[in-house]
């Protein structure tokens, strides 16, 4: 997927994305262009944002904390309230996971190290986790905060990692 980030700061002043444009007034906030499937997100932290048409029609308000999805395909505007946090992690250079699966976490895994992990079973790819991943962190030390948060052990092979669930072990019998 071919996207771009931006994350602004300033007064007054116009985002042209080639789909929607977005007019600032002194903000935070963050868009994301994915050209590939001609869609624009943006992530309003602080301050005030009105999304315009390609016509520069007024199209909606944009208040903090919310995040607004413009799908040129669909012709359609989505909006939800966020955990700005999250969304705008990047900056502080952080992987952040709200109740992701593996399998997504893995994802990301595989295209930052440029590596294949596959996950011993289906069960095991949909566990969930919660966690906050620093971008400077190894491979290895990401797995085994994983292998922390849940029963899981991994073994590497060159440029392939398989993740297992580590078999748990029998409670003693008190008598």
């Amino acid at each position: 997927m071919k996207s771009q980030r931006k994350q602004e700061q300033f007064s007054l002043f116009n985002v042209f994305t080639g789909y929607v444009n977005i007019q600032v007034k002194g903000t935070s906030f963050d868009v994301k262009i994915d050209n590939e499937n001609k869609k624009v997100e943006t992530v309003l932290v602080s301050g005030q944002i009105e999304l315009l048409d390609i016509n520069r029609n007024k199209v909606l308000d944009v208040s903090p904390g919310e995040k607004v999805t413009y799908n040129q395909n669909k012709n359609e505007y989505t909006s939800e309230a966020i955990d700005v946090n999250i969304s705008t992690a990047w900056r502080l250079r952080q992987f952040v996971f709200e109740n992701a699966t593996l399998r997504e976490i893995v994802n990301k895994l595989s295209v930052k190290f440029n590596v294949n992990i596959n996950i011993e079973s289906s069960a095991l790819a949909r566990r969930k986790f919660r966690c906050v991943i620093n971008e400077d962190e190894g491979l290895a030390d990401i797995l085994n905060l994983l292998g922390y948060l849940a029963p899981i052990h991994y073994k590497v092979e060159g440029k392939e990692v398989f993740i297992y669930e580590q078999p748990q072990k029998a409670m003693p019998m008190i008598k």
